[in-house]
């Protein structure tokens, strides 16, 4: 019996992204591992702390222009020894119908692939 709470199912990937403080500040560089409907994991030994929020970037499902969304820091899977995955798992939060749709057409065509 599976135990997944998600409401999202994820779909793994390998995507170059861009995520600030939503504040401000500069941009980091990380890898997206798997992003949903609901949200994205992104990959980085320096995790925020649950409750931040980020603005976040990464190529349309075209490559010609550029997503920009925010998120949320929901979990945190910390750097220390025996940790498989560091990074944390971020949610959507604040997107306009159109950045809904963007994000939707990402998981499609990541689940295609």
């Amino acid at each position: 019996m599976s135990k997944e709470k998600r409401a999202h199912a994820r779909r793994p990937m390998r995507l170059g992204l861009n995520y600030r403080h939503a504040n401000g500040g500069n941009f980091l560089y990380e890898r997206g591992s798997n992003i949903s409907d609901g949200g994205i994991f992104i990959e980085t030994s320096r995790p925020l702390p649950v409750g931040t929020t980020l603005t976040i970037r990464f190529p349309s499902p075209s490559g010609e222009t550029e997503v920009e969304v925010e998120g949320t820091v929901a979990w945190v899977n910390a750097t220390s020894r025996g940790t498989p995955n560091p990074g944390m798992g971020i949610s959507w939060s604040g997107l306009d119908e159109n950045q809904c749709e963007v994000v939707a057409s990402v998981v499609r065509a990541i689940a295609i692939l």
